[in-house]
């Protein structure tokens, strides 16, 4: 998995890019927050009540808007600490202080009524003068701070707050936006590219593919649809294959019955309206009934065969025999038809004993099947050879001929059921079926069965497993 993205990294990812932005969404509000209310509000220490924010050279520019509002007042005192001037409507306030007394008002005592705050600075000519606040306590009702919060200021405060609260939801909304379009991006479409051919899979569209590039649990989900439509649009046209071969089977056994049943109504009318008189002509006639219907017998026979060996559930029972004495009892059987066509057979069988497993009527047929095509299309003069090769895990049963071939339009095909080795489909040239049935014959014992025309001979070689595979 080396190299490849997968859904939880995926995932992790974009989250952890959220989670970032968020963050640093969160640290720009707050520098935010701070400068516009550093920019609004007062410095620290910037009280309008204190004496040092309050004296100015010139005492008619002293702000005492704040100390008037609480009904206290401001007193100016000269270097010998007499009062010279008085800010506000106080009276009874002496004409000059000592040293001590003017201490005595800075003490935080029960018995002292006023805040007092003092603070010196110098008027328009240089002379030192004392700026000395004076605050009832019962009009101030918060203790002094460096900061006195004010409703102006509460004001700025919560503006500030609703700009900053305002600016947050808009890049919080802005990082949620990036992050859905991502996952989508990386997600959903993969997901609506699925769904989509899921359900042109069921529409019956097998040819349709899915082409994304996304997580490695997506491309292996990809890959699998891919694979699954594949198998569906092969099967739909083995499945068509199949159909079509099944209608052409039909217009074959229609073809093949009709011809020997139409021959056989012909000579049976012809011998019913007395048109045949000669006893000669008769028992021709009579021959070539039997002929005839012997051919469609073998037909059917080879028909009901061949539906047998097709059908998956078809039982085979096997039995460990001896296969070189099998094949030399069947060469005795066909010695005699070989040297009335007047062809050379051959047989190459090991003398010792072939033991396989079996089934002995079915591959009796497989056999007789090979051995009569070529007794069948070849001329006289023909070698004909049976052979039987052992090996370690397999046999190998061969009927090999240097007779007339196969055409070469009809080696791929010569296994298809009702193909025959002359083209010109005659009603006497068999079934069709002697080769379809001998290759069913040899999967149902787990082997093959194969067609080979090299070196100038038509070489069929059937081949079976020295082990039943069901066994194992």
């Amino acid at each position: 998995m080396r190299g490849k993205s997968t859904l939880s990294g995926m995932l992790l990812r974009n989250y952890i890019f959220f989670s970032l932005t968020v963050g640093a969404s969160v640290l720009l509000v707050l520098l935010f927050f701070v400068e516009r209310t550093s920019e609004r509000m007062p410095s620290q220490g910037a009280s309008p009540l204190q004496a040092g924010e309050i004296v100015r050279p010139h005492t008619d520019d002293m702000p005492l808007e704040a100390v008037l509002a609480l009904h206290g007042w401001v007193e100016i005192l000269d270097e010998g600490l007499r009062v010279i001037e008085i800010k506000g409507s106080r009276a009874g306030v002496p004409s000059s202080y000592t040293e001590e007394k003017l201490n005595r008002l800075f003490h935080d005592e029960k018995q002292n009524p006023y805040y007092t705050s003092i603070a010196p600075f110098r008027n328009d000519d240089g002379q030192l003068r004392y700026a000395l606040v004076r605050l009832p306590k019962n009009n101030v009702k918060i203790e002094m701070a460096p900061l006195v919060e004010t409703t102006e200021n509460q004001a700025i405060f919560w503006k500030a707050s609703a700009e900053a609260g305002l600016l947050f939801l808009v890049l919080f909304g802005f990082n949620v936006l990036v992050y859905s379009r991502l996952t989508a991006v990386r997600l959903t479409n993969p997901l609506s590219a699925i769904a989509a051919g899921i359900r042109s899979v069921a529409g019956g569209l097998y040819h349709k593919r899915l082409r994304f590039k996304a997580s490695f649990e997506l491309v292996q989900i990809q890959e699998s649809f891919n694979a699954m439509a594949e198998k569906l649009e092969q099967t739909e046209s083995d499945k068509r294959l199949l159909e079509e071969s099944r209608q052409q089977m039909l217009m074959h056994i229609s073809h093949d019955l009709k011809t020997p049943i139409t021959a056989i109504q012909g000579y049976a009318e012809a011998l019913q309206l007395g048109m045949v008189e000669d006893e000669a002509k008769k028992l021709r006639t009579i021959r070539r009934i039997h002929d005839k219907a012997e051919l469609v017998a073998e037909l059917l026979e080879d028909m009901f065969e061949l539906f047998k060996l097709e059908s998956p559930d078809y039982p085979v029972i096997k039995e460990a025999l001896d296969l070189a004495e099998f094949l030399r009892e069947m060469a005795v059987d066909y010695y005699d038809p070989f040297e009335e066509k007047q062809l050379l057979f051959e047989c190459d069988i090991p003398p010792g004993e072939v033991i396989v497993p079996f089934n002995d009527k079915l591959l009796y047929r497989a056999v007789s099947n090979l051995l009569a095509n070529a007794l069948k299309y070849n001329p006289p003069g023909t070698h004909v050879q049976l052979l039987l090769l052992d090996g370690h895990k397999t046999v190998r049963i061969e009927v090999s001929d240097n007779g007339i071939g196969i055409p070469d339009a009809l080696r791929d095909s010569v296994f298809d059921a009702f193909v025959r080795g002359d083209a010109a489909r005659k009603s006497d040239g068999g079934t069709g079926l002697g080769l379809t049935i001998a290759k069913h014959v040899a999967a149902k014992h787990g082997g093959s069965l194969a067609l080979d025309t090299g070196g100038n001979r038509t070489r069929f070689a059937l081949t079976l497993p020295k082990i039943d595979s069901r066994v194992n």
